[in-house]
């Protein structure tokens, strides 16, 4: 009988450890902002008002450094010198996300 106690002394101790290490994770979760993106409208609205070069420089930039290859997706990223993440396929099938400074427009 003590030995069945024990057994669930150690299961609920084990239970509990993983317990507060999924909180401690899901609060890691929470601390990264999902908004570090810009949507459509804002990324737009940085382009007209000349603060970030348009999304357009950034994909030529980077069809320039990788002739060939197709264009996936583009995102805006806010950050402290906001930058575009350009994905592309390139012609040996590869998927590679390229950054570009939205500032500048240089392939990093």
């Amino acid at each position: 009988m003590m030995k069945r106690y024990a057994l669930l002394l150690i299961c609920l101790t084990a239970f509990a450890a993983s317990d507060a290490h999924a909180s401690n994770a899901a609060g890691e979760a929470q601390a990264f902002d999902p908004r570090s993106r810009y949507s459509a409208d804002e990324a737009r609205n940085q382009s007209q008002s000349g603060n970030v070069v348009p999304a357009r420089v950034a994909i030529d930039n980077v069809r320039n450094r990788y002739p060939g290859a197709q264009v996936l997706d583009v995102e805006l990223v806010r950050s402290g010198s906001p930058y575009y993440i350009v994905k592309i396929l390139t012609q040996d099938g590869r998927r590679i996300d390229v950054r570009v400074d939205a500032v500048t427009g240089r392939v990093m």
